[in-house]
C-alpha cells in the first residue's frame, strides 16, 4: 500500500439524475462500483464522503468505509476539505478525489496520479485523455493544454483556433491534492476565470499554483449524469465486464 487516501464525494441531490449513487448498474449500485474500482488501487484507505444518511447506510451495509460530512457544501472540494479535517489527515498526505459517478475509473490511473504528485512534488494533479473530434466544440467537455513536462497551461470549455485544436486534450475530472494545499484552496475566493468558465480548477491556476496532468490508461470513460448515461453503463457491464487492470 502507498501513503495516499482515496475520497469519493457522493450526494443524492443530482439535478439531472436524482438519487444516482444508489441506482443499480447490473447487480451493484453506482457507488458500490466506484468504490470497488478505487479499492483495487494501492491506496491506504478508500472512503465515501457524503452528507446523505441513505448513502451512508447503504455503504455501511456493503462494507464501504464512509465519512459523514455537512450538507452545506457548494463544491466537492469543500466536502473533501471537511473530510480531511474529520479524518485528521496530515498536511503532507496526498488524497485522490475519485468522482462518485465514474464507475469505470482505472485503479492504475489512481496510482499514477499519486506517483505523479510524488515525482513533481506537486500540490495538485489531474488526468486527461485524447480529445475526440466530435467533442471539439462540445462545451460540456472540458479541454486542457499541457507543456512537455506535464504542467497544465490552461483549461477551457471552448476552442478558439486550429492550433488549439491540435494540442487540446480531454480533461478527466479526477484530481489528486496534497492535504495542506486543499485546506488553502477552499479558503481562496472564487477567481474571475473560475466564474467565467465554470471550472473550479481555474482558482488554482489563477493563484499561480502548478497543476500537472498525466494521460489516462483507460480506454473507456463515462460519467453517469443522466438516465441515458445510466443505460449506457448498464449495457457496458452486460456486454463487457470490467477486467481488473492490476
Amino acid at each position: 500500500m502507498s501513503n495516499f487516501v482515496v475520497l469519493i464525494p457522493s450526494r443524492m441531490e443530482s439535478s439531472r439524475l436524482p438519487g444516482k449513487p444508489l441506482k443499480k448498474i447490473g447487480d451493484k449500485t453506482l457507488i458500490q462500483r466506484v468504490y470497488e474500482q478505487a479499492s483495487k488501487s494501492d491506496a491506504e484507505k478508500v472512503l465515501v464522503a457524503t452528507d446523505s444518511e441513505k448513502i451512508n447506510l447503504h455503504c455501511l451495509e456493503n462494507n464501504i468505509d464512509t465519512v459523514l460530512t455537512g450538507s452545506d457544501h457548494h463544491t466537492g472540494s469543500d466536502r473533501l476539505a471537511e473530510a480531511v479535517e474529520i479524518l485528521t489527515l496530515e498536511d503532507s498526505q496526498i488524497i485522490v478525489n475519485v468522482q462518485g459517478d465514474e464507475p469505470f475509473t482505472e485503479p492504475t490511473d489512481i496510482n499514477n496520479l499519486y506517483h505523479l504528485m510524488e515525482k513533481k512534488n506537486s500540490n495538485m494533479a489531474t488526468l486527461y485523455s485524447d480529445l475526440n473530434s466530435e467533442d471539439v466544440q462540445n462545451q460540456n467537455v472540458v479541454k486542457l493544454w499541457i507543456q512537455d513536462n506535464g504542467r497544465v497551461i490552461d483549461f477551457s470549455r471552448k476552442i478558439h483556433n486550429k492550433e488549439q485544436i491540435e494540442q487540446a486534450k480531454m480533461h478527466l475530472g479526477i484530481y489528486a491534492y496534497r492535504v495542506s494545499f486543499l485546506k488553502q484552496f477552499v479558503k481562496w475566493s472564487q477567481s474571475t476565470k473560475e466564474i467565467e468558465r465554470q471550472l473550479e480548477q481555474m482558482r488554482a491556476m489563477d493563484n499561480n499554483e502548478a497543476i500537472y496532468a498525466k494521460k489516462s490508461i483507460g480506454a473507456y470513460h463515462l460519467g453517469v449524469d443522466t438516465e441515458e448515461d445510466l443505460e449506457t453503463a448498464r449495457k457496458f457491464i452486460s456486454d463487457k465486464p470490467i477486467v481488473d487492470s492490476l
